[in-house]
């Protein structure tokens, strides 16, 4: 993926809040996702969360080999999965290992990236019951919860991480439109 090819990314600012965040969406998923719905969902969540700004956040909609590129190359793991995070918080910074991120001082905290595949998300959508638009907001979601420090690892942090996600959804994809 080149990242300097702009095309399909929509970048803004909530003029209500402090976040800059930058959804990028691969060209043959563009007609298939609305990025200025996901920006709001990423907006509510980081309200929701308390997350203070300023702040910025990335996010990538793009093909199952490109996740398992990412995948393979920064984590170390061969297979593909539905959704990725890559915080830029929390790295301990020790005389010996210095950060591996430096952002200059005028510029807003990073959050980090989300990496979100939107064939395994088309692929798994029928296995929970709802659209391929809901599963990459769902993606989504949970994406943005482990840079926050949300965990999945055990049982009954995954159920947690579970609930708050699905009430998430709920509240900022999903609620019925008023007519």
């Amino acid at each position: 993926m080149d990242l300097q090819d702009t095309s399909g990314a929509q970048i803004a600012q909530d003029p209500g809040s402090d976040y800059l965040i930058t959804i990028q969406v691969e060209p043959q998923y563009e007609a298939k996702l609305n990025a200025d719905r996901l920006h709001r969902l990423a907006i509510g969540v980081l309200r929701a969360e308390g997350a203070q700004g300023p702040l910025e956040l990335g996010v990538v909609i793009t093909t199952d080999d490109e996740v398992l590129t990412l995948n393979q190359q920064y984590l170390g793991h061969d297979y593909k999965t539905d959704v990725l995070s890559f915080g830029m918080e929390g790295q301990a910074e020790t005389e010996a290992m210095p950060p591996r991120f430096v952002s200059p001082p005028e510029r807003p905290r990073y959050l980090g990236d989300i990496a979100i595949s939107y064939d395994r998300a088309a692929e798994q959508a029928p296995e929970y019951g709802h659209s391929v638009d809901s599963e990459v907001a769902t993606l989504l979601i949970h994406g943005i919860l482990h840079l926050l420090g949300y965990d999945d690892a055990q049982d009954a942090e995954r159920q947690q991480m579970q609930a708050r996600q699905q009430g998430l959804l709920e509240i900022y994809y999903e609620k019925p439109q008023r007519r």
